[in-house]
């Protein structure tokens, strides 16, 4: 939870935390939520222990490197189309669906 106050998405009291949304859910991202939990570590790793001497081992990483940003980065963007309202909205009817089958 201190990750989420520390990125300015929830405020706290000191003594009685009782956390509270910082601004609307409507305006917090999933990338928002994701980087504060997350920091800016890579989706994506990665192996440094290739053989430079071989034709895979000496390419793989910058081959791949190319592919695993363009995956990151369409990752992001798409985290970033997506609030906490969504989620929560989301959630609701799912719930709502369960009930209506009992």
């Amino acid at each position: 939870m201190s990750a989420l106050r520390k990125a300015g998405l929830i405020t706290t009291k000191r003594g009685n935390p009782e956390p509270k949304l910082a601004k609307p859910p409507t305006q917090i991202t999933l990338l928002e939520i994701y980087f504060a939990v997350e920091g800016e570590r890579s989706l994506f790793e990665l192996d440094k222990k290739t053989n430079p001497a071989c034709i895979v081992g000496g390419n793989i990483q910058s081959v791949l490197g190319g592919y695993y940003e363009q995956a990151k980065l369409a990752a992001q963007e798409k985290l970033r189309s997506y609030t906490l309202q969504d989620v929560i909205d989301d959630i609701l009817k799912k719930e709502n669906s369960k009930n209506k089958l009992v």
